[in-house]
């Protein structure tokens, strides 16, 4: 009996000590998520600043082309949003629906804007849904989970906004409940806030692998995929040819076109099981990176790509993007070195400490604390 405890009930004892303490101790991915939610605001600017000019004639007044794939749509009253007959007014809604984007892109009322995009971008796109792609609907089921996430804690202006209202709460200032939603502080106890954070972020995180899975089983089953010609035909295909030199150039090598079809298949089937050791996670999410890259490039559709590798952020560690904060904030202290300004006298984040200045009392401030929060606490010292 001491043996069965030892090797099977103990580990399911901890495994779900563990679970447990993952999803009620703290938010997941924070930084990756601020990555998402940057990376899903440039796709949707980029998806309605690239269609600006034609804009009428493929959601607005001149699009009456399209009337009977709406009279069947699942969207119903949703599509009535930029309906009517004044070319004025559908663009006065869609400059709306832009400001709504860059708003969600820089964190100024994340949560708000995140609400407001998804219902503002589904209205829109389809009401041609015919012309859109798959980037469209992974954009949206990504942005309706993102709603239950905090997406603006790092690199936003909500982060600014919380930063300085803590600072003030930590001085013994108390705040009403409208006050907290003003600024963006949290209204339920931490454990439900990292509760329902997580969750939605597994269910994210499962949204992409099932696509990506499904993706690669779909093409499995092809001949062309089997034999390693499935690229040849999009790539020759002048309607994706952004480069056709290029393009041309891929299609005329049968090893390489091989390779490359092959290795989208291998990168998507697997992409799941290869995050589990983080020496694969990191190929893999080169791979994907890749993979979204030659999309972009190769076939003429960055939005799409840009989508889904906002959502493919989640998986790069905090560790990774502590990093790339410290560089960034580095590069940019030398930068107002060089332009004759006086550097910032917050140091960048995971920076090393000069010899002999340890200070073990900041250093605990400072534990866990976004940039903004620490800026925020030193401006009221």
């Amino acid at each position: 009996m001491s043996l069965l405890t030892r090797h099977l009930i103990d580990p399911i004892v901890v495994g779900i000590r563990d679970l447990y303490s993952w999803l009620l101790s703290e938010r997941r991915a924070l930084r990756g998520l601020a990555a998402t939610r940057i990376l899903v605001g440039i796709a949707a600017v980029g998806i309605l600043l690239t269609n600006f000019t034609s804009r009428h004639v493929i959601w607005g007044p001149g699009s009456s082309w399209a009337e009977p794939y709406r009279e069947n749509s699942e969207f119903g009253s949703l599509l009535d949003l930029y309906a009517g007959d004044s070319s004025a007014v559908f663009t006065l809604k869609y400059l709306l629906l832009l400001t709504v984007a860059i708003a969600f892109l820089i964190g100024w009322r994340a949560r708000l804007m995140n609400i407001l995009l998804v219902i503002g971008m589904a209205g829109l796109v389809e009401r041609a849904d015919m012309l859109g792609n798959q980037g469209d609907n992974i954009l949206r089921i990504g942005l309706t989970l993102l709603f239950f996430m905090s997406t603006s804690e790092h690199w936003s202006l909500d982060a600014r906004r919380r930063a300085r209202a803590r600072a003030r709460e930590a001085a013994g200032e108390e705040f009403t409940v409208a006050q907290r939603v003003w600024y963006g502080l949290p209204l339920l106890p931490g454990w439900w806030t990292a509760l329902i954070h997580n969750v939605a972020l597994i269910a994210l995180a499962c949204q992409v692998f099932i696509l990506y899975t499904a993706s690669a089983l779909y093409k499995v089953q092809g001949e062309l995929w089997q034999n390693g010609t499935a690229l040849h035909y999009p790539l020759s295909l002048g309607e994706f040819g952004v480069f056709p030199e290029i393009n041309a150039l891929l299609s005329a090598n049968p090893i390489l076109l091989t390779i490359m079809t092959y290795f989208s298949v291998f990168v998507q089937l697997f992409f799941a099981v290869g995050l589990l050791h983080p020496i694969t996670r990191r190929l893999f999410l080169l791979g994907v990176i890749g993979l979204h890259g030659g999309i972009a490039v190769l076939m003429g559709i960055p939005w799409f790509s840009l989508a889904m590798l906002a959502y493919d952020a989640i998986f790069v560690s905090d560790r990774t993007y502590r990093r790339i904060e410290g560089l960034a904030a580095r590069a940019a202290a030398d930068f107002r070195r060089r332009l004759g300004f006086s550097p910032d006298s917050d140091p960048p984040e995971d920076a090393p400490r000069q010899a002999g200045r340890s200070d073990k009392s900041t250093e605990e401030q400072h534990a866990g604390k976004t940039i903004a929060e620490r800026r925020a606490v030193t401006k009221n010292r």
